[in-house]
């Protein structure tokens, strides 16, 4: 996992010394993993996204585009369940202040030390805590031990 943080850390300073990106409103301080887009990122994010909807919208026939509003009425979201069942278990780095999806994290540490029976799936938010503190699961940011 290292080599992969080495060669991402190497890649994003790569986009930030070229314009590409930048990190989110970092004149101010910053907001951990939030991202803008400078000039050759907008136009290298503008060209994925069209070739994206060219692929697959347009050269589809079982495919068609929609633009849906992000806010909606609260009965949408309730109908579809996520209000009453939704829930993304975050957790934070006390050392780098980043924050990651606990099930995300166990699952990158269980594809490089296979531990026979660990289902992520099964576990409850208290569970994935437990599971972090006790296998010392690494931030995959600053490799500290040390999350809340």
């Amino acid at each position: 996992m290292l080599n992969k943080e080495k060669t991402m850390e190497k890649i994003v300073a790569l986009c930030k010394n070229r314009g590409f990106i930048y990190s989110g409103s970092e004149i101010y301080g910053g907001l951990a993993n939030t991202w803008d887009y400078g000039p050759l990122g907008v136009e290298l994010k503008n060209n994925v996204k069209r070739a994206w909807w060219k692929k697959f919208v347009q050269e589809s026939k079982l495919n068609v585009g929609v633009d849906a509003a992000i806010l909606m009425n609260p009965r949408v979201w309730e109908a579809s369940g996520h209000v009453s069942t939704f829930n993304d278990p975050l957790i934070d780095c006390k050392a780098c202040k980043s924050r990651f999806r606990a099930d995300k994290l166990i699952e990158d540490y269980l594809s490089e030390n296979p531990i026979e029976g660990a289902v992520v799936e099964a576990m409850k938010d208290e569970d994935m805590l437990e599971f972090v503190r006790e296998h010392k699961t690494p931030c995959p940011n600053c490799g500290k031990f040390d999350f809340t």
